[in-house]
């Protein structure tokens, strides 16, 4: 499945895609061709919808396979968690200042001003059935007006803690700010595994749709790495985020395993590749096991859920992918822009 060039605006130098759908008449046309051109489009659009539904009534069929023993969501308060699990050396002084410099909104005593939630969503039965939340919103916002929000996800073994100084930016100019612990992360860590799963995020837009103070028509996510792999699967999986905005997070599964490109998303989570390597009584991780952890973390992640055809369910939904610029190259020409 190609993607169609005149729905893609590629930014090579900025090293962003943004995905946009056009009007079929857009940039000109008579009368009667745009009516005739309209028409197509409706058909199109029609088995286009058919298309996105079916793929993600599959991927949602996946992700409930791989459930446990399903459990009322529950929602129970915690305590700010003061010294984080990191499972990699933790931010240096100087990147903690570079973070702290985020741009917020001009108010002298903002701190003073953060209201702080802390909870666990109980998800489903098992260790990892608990998910934590943590949430930064402005204690003097109108309490009457509906709030939009947006979710920040983490990188491969940090925390939720460590997107604080985004929530801190987002919460200054009135958005409901949210993180969780990704599965093996943070509260969540046993061990120095991580786990792709974005079921998480299907149960936090659950208990988002039961607060009073959400926007449902303004729900944004975005994460970084891991996270912005969340943060795209849980678009595709779940229509109630509106807008999704991966950092350096999409890629072409299938296509970096046939041209030998999977070595920077293998490296970000190697000990999980070095654990199927053993498994499997290779020397060294190769195609065969990056293919096979790809099928245990998601089965159809290079295949019928890759980027190729994933992506596309999101619209028309707002998305902005931000790669860096040979990330960005290897997405085009595995979409063979």
């Amino acid at each position: 499945m190609n993607f169609n060039p005149n729905k893609i605006i590629a930014l090579n130098s900025a090293s962003f895609v943004i995905y946009l759908l056009f009007s079929s008449c857009y940039g000109g046309g008579s009368h009667s061709n745009c009516k005739i051109q309209n028409k197509l489009a409706g058909k199109e659009a029609i088995v286009e919808a058919q298309s996105q539904s079916k793929l993600r009534s599959e991927f949602l069929q996946v992700l409930r396979s791989r459930r446990p023993t399903q459990v009322p969501l529950t929602v129970k308060p915690a305590k700010p968690v003061k010294n984080p699990l990191y499972q990699m050396p933790p931010p240096t002084r100087e990147e903690i200042e570079i973070l702290d410099s985020t741009p917020k909104a001009d108010i002298g005593n903002l701190e003073e001003l953060l209201e702080e939630e802390n909870l666990y969503l109980n998800i489903e039965k098992g260790e990892q059935g608990r998910l934590p939340v943590m949430i930064l919103k402005l204690k003097r916002s109108n309490k009457q007006r509906k709030k939009p929000v947006v979710v920040f996800l983490h990188s491969s073994y940090t925390n939720k803690e460590s997107m604080r100084p985004f929530l801190k930016a987002y919460a200054s100019r009135g958005y409901i700010a949210i993180s969780v612990d990704s599965r093996y992360h943070g509260e969540r860590a046993t061990n120095t595994t991580t786990y792709i799963d974005v079921w998480d995020l299907i149960k936090l837009a659950d208990y988002l749709t039961q607060r009073r103070d959400i926007d449902l028509s303004r729900i944004g996510i975005t994460g970084i790495s891991l996270g912005g792999m969340h943060a795209w699967f849980a678009a595709v999986a779940d229509t109630r985020y509106a807008v999704v905005v991966p950092l350096i997070g999409v890629q072409g599964f299938r296509w970096a395993i046939d041209n030998d490109k999977w070595q920077g998303r293998v490296d970000s989570i190697k000990p999980l590749f070095e654990v199927a390597r053993a498994d499997l009584g290779k020397g060294a991780i190769d195609k065969e096991v990056v293919e096979k952890v790809w099928s245990r973390i998601a089965p159809g992640l290079a295949s019928q859920f890759d980027s190729p055809y994933s992506v596309p369910t999101i619209a028309p939904r707002a998305l902005l992918i931000v790669n860096a610029n040979l990330e960005l190259k290897h997405l085009l020409e595995c979409w063979e822009l």
